[in-house]
């Protein structure tokens, strides 16, 4: 996973990001407080507005990976829970019905393989249609036992 900073993009952001990170105390803490008030007072108002509207792109690139890192999540809890039930599923099906993908696309993210240099996972969306999948599935399999 990656550090806040990473995603960081304006120079004056990143300073006062450097401060807060530094901070181990509350009087470090105040002191990172106060030198980000003196950098935001010093900028003109044109500045003002680079700067608004880089932490506005940042915090975006920041959700965006946050959703991503919540699907691998999802994938990983769902690969780990698992075990040796995926030799009693036909994952064609599932691809198919609940996709409307190959059964190689589900597997490839299901295993997290290499595909065109890129790990394949899946993305926010698609982790909660699998879960979505995997409990109808489940819930098709309980009416039928009871």
């Amino acid at each position: 996973m990656r550090k806040l900073n990473d995603y960081i993009t304006h120079p004056v952001h990143k300073k006062i990001a450097e401060a807060y990170d530094k901070a181990n105390t509350p009087e470090e803490l105040e002191a990172a407080k106060r030198y980000q008030h003196e950098l935001q007072d010093a900028m003109t108002p044109e500045e003002q507005q680079e700067y608004n509207d880089a932490m506005i792109s940042d915090f975006r690139r920041m959700m965006a990976a946050m959703d991503e890192d919540i699907a691998d999540l999802r994938a990983e809890a769902i690969r780990m829970k698992m075990g040796d039930t995926p030799k009693f599923i036909n994952w064609t099906q599932i691809a198919n019905t609940y996709f409307g993908k190959s059964q190689s696309w589900l597997m490839q993210r299901l295993n997290g393989n290499t595909v065109n240099g890129k790990e394949a996972r899946f993305n926010s969306a698609e982790a909660k249609q699998l879960e979505a999948a995997l409990h109808d599935l489940g819930n098709k399999l309980l009416a039928i036992a009871f």
